[in-house]
């Protein structure tokens, strides 16, 4: 893509990935609306880097959607990166599960999404070199055991996205669909789980340059390693994955 000819719009901009992914672009000369769930992130965040665009948006809420489609139309928007998100760890063998909202994990990490994607594809459809990007996870090839519903919704919105990118090229429509697959990121989300993690940064810049490569699909960090195990062994790529 040309950064100088693209308007991103990044959900989720306020921290973590999505945040690196905000200034990232700005710094590569993209014009970028990026938005927060909270007013105080978004106030936050449009002290730190005033160069974006802030909006508060709470992806799992219908009428917020509307009104975001709303906010940005005429602004020229050819690059949506689907990067809001959030994870619960749910047992439900415990009686406290009941504690967890699942409604708003699935609405935030799945249902919004889609929902955001079918208002914005009409005028995705008329932009230069239009993108959807969805941020799923490398939970996506193989779950765990510690975040059922999560894992549900990143593998729910994989699969999402190469239905829709087979019929956005069935019916020659010029819009591309990449998916991205972050492994664990040390993010406020993450915060004491895992080892291993890999910097917001790190994961922003891998896929910046898998969507400047025009990839379908970018395997970020060690999600690579398990992309080819689990092309391999499926059940190994299970094994490994599900205990944690």
């Amino acid at each position: 893509m040309k950064w100088n000819q693209t308007h991103a719009l990044v959900t989720g901009g306020t921290r973590g990935i999505g945040r690196a992914l905000v200034d990232l672009l700005v710094a590569k000369g993209a014009a970028v609306t990026a938005t927060g769930r909270t007013l105080a992130s978004v106030e936050q965040a449009r002290q730190d880097c005033p160069a974006a665009h802030w909006i508060v948006y709470d992806q799992s809420d219908a009428n917020q959607r509307a009104g975001l489609v709303e906010k940005i139309q005429g602004k020229g928007i050819n690059l949506l990166i689907h990067n809001a998100g959030v994870q619960q760890l749910h047992d439900f063998t415990q009686s406290e599960v009941l504690q967890f909202n699942t409604e708003l994990e699935t609405a935030i990490n799945f249902t919004g999404p889609v929902e955001l994607t079918k208002s914005m594809l009409p005028h995705l459809r008329h932009q230069a070199n239009a993108r959807l990007v969805f941020v799923t996870s490398g939970l996506a090839l193989a779950p765990k055991r510690s975040s059922p519903v999560y894992c549900a919704n990143k593998a729910g919105l994989r699969s999402f996205a190469k239905s829709l990118r087979a019929q956005l090229r069935h019916a020659q429509w010029p819009i591309e669909v990449t998916e991205a697959l972050p492994p664990l990121v040390d993010t406020d989300m993450t915060q004491g789980r895992g080892r291993g993690k890999i910097t917001p940064q790190a994961a922003a810049s891998q896929i910046v340059r898998g969507i400047e490569s025009g990839k379908d699909e970018i395997y970020v960090g060690a999600s690579a390693l398990l992309r080819v195990i689990s092309r391999i062994s499926p059940s190994l790529a299970e094994a490994i994955m599900i205990k944690r």
